[in-house]
């Protein structure tokens, strides 16, 4: 019986570790993560299985509760910190909204869409997102 349940502890490890994420991430509510692209200059946003959620680069990012919400497209790189001031979209920036608990994925917003789905779902009226700072590798 001893065999059994250190073959299963094995297999079990074996299986967590090829879904766990390698190298460095950013961890969000219910396993998912936000990783850097292979040039390590953009962010991507993954679920727990290892899969790409969105078409494009996540530009900002926040969290409130299990709900992570932000912008999609490229970062803007002027500043030493490109956190220090909220995110700061243009007419074509899209937005997103994932729910963690049900992995519900809302996609693409406009501005105004994503402020009012964010205010029905609970969120904060003063809510604001902001850019990564940049990988280090």
């Amino acid at each position: 019986m001893g065999s059994v349940a250190i073959v299963a502890l094995a297999l079990t490890s074996v299986i967590s570790c090829a879904t766990a994420p390698t190298g460095l991430v950013v961890a969000l509510p219910n396993s998912y993560y936000l990783t850097p692209d292979k040039d390590g200059l953009q962010t991507q946003l993954v679920r727990r299985d290892g899969g790409h959620l969105l078409q494009g680069h996540v530009a900002a990012y926040a969290v409130s509760g299990q709900i992570v919400a932000g912008a999609v497209g490229d970062v803007q790189r002027g500043r030493l910190y490109t956190n220090e001031e909220p995110f700061k979209g243009g007419p074509d920036t899209r937005y997103f909204i994932l729910d963690t608990g049900t992995g519900k994925l809302e996609f693409p917003l406009e501005e105004a869409a994503w402020r009012k789905r964010l205010q029905e779902l609970g969120v904060q009226s003063d809510f604001k997102i902001y850019p990564l700072l940049p990988w280090q590798q």
